[in-house]
């Protein structure tokens, strides 16, 4: 990392840090937990492949860690309770693992390092050079990566970091489409969508997602004929397109489309 990088980095999480001290309820302090880890988590999967980015993440761990020991003091504890199968996965082995008020604060010092494989030498991150083939190679427009950005901090506290995370990959896997309709979506209309709901023991893994439109995903649980009827209208969809849909709505355990 640049030494810039280092320093907007941990000045970042110290923010973060910041309204994790004085949250309104205990709801509000889990809520900007989760936000802090999924930052760490961010950084060190965007730094990943950089050469000894563990050396850098040291750096800002030590400047963080002052911060959470002073500003949070004895809502710190060493050992609790993950509740979150994904941190505990990445996380659980990591000695710098810290709760407070009973939510795991991810590390970021605990960095999982990882090597290029099956790439250009063009392609690289780290250079703008190397960015704008990516993007090229991804045929993003401006838009998709503006909602991109927009997607890492549209979360809410039942949203694992897993899910954050996979959402935003789909939506980049899916160039921004909609998987049913075929459509760019604006941004409040991203719904991610779980083909086996979690009642049914469906995960936030990231084969069990899918990006499509707010009002596909309300097709897809409608069970009232007047309420089908409406988005079919809607929604004008051809036979492909019901096809699909009716694929998902069996995976909910709803009757299919005629």
């Amino acid at each position: 990392m640049r030494d810039k990088a280092v320093q907007k980095v941990t000045d970042e999480l110290i923010e973060q840090v910041k309204k994790i001290q004085k949250p309104k309820d205990n709801k509000q302090s889990g809520m900007e937990i989760c936000k802090f880890n999924q930052m760490v988590e961010g950084v060190q999967n965007y730094y990943q492949y950089a050469t000894h980015i563990n050396i850098d993440c040291k750096k800002i761990q030590r400047a963080i860690s002052t911060v959470i020991t002073n500003r949070l003091k004895r809502r710190v504890k060493k050992k609790g309770i993950t509740g979150n199968k994904h941190i505990h996965k990445r996380y659980g082995d990591s000695q710098q693992l810290r709760f407070v008020d009973g939510y795991p604060l991810v590390p970021i010092v605990y960095v999982q390092t990882r090597n290029p494989m099956y790439k250009k030498l063009s392609i690289c991150k780290y250079t703008i050079e190397g960015r704008q083939e990516i993007h090229k190679n991804l045929k993003f427009d401006e838009y998709v990566l503006w909602v991109m950005e927009q997607l890492q901090y549209s979360y809410t506290s039942t949203d694992s970091i897993e899910f954050t995370d996979n959402k935003i990959s789909l939506y980049a896997a899916q160039y921004g489409k909609c998987a049913v309709l075929g459509v760019v979506l604006d941004i409040d209309d991203i719904h991610c969508h779980h083909k086996l709901p979690k009642k049914l023991g469906g995960k936030d893994n990231y084969q069990n997602l899918i990006i499509i439109h707010q009002d596909v995903h309300r097709l897809l649980h409608a069970t009232q004929a007047e309420t089908i009827s409406r988005y079919l209208h809607t929604l004008k969809l051809d036979k492909q397109q019901i096809s699909k849909i009716n694929k998902l709505r069996k995976m909910v355990g709803n009757e299919p489309i005629k």
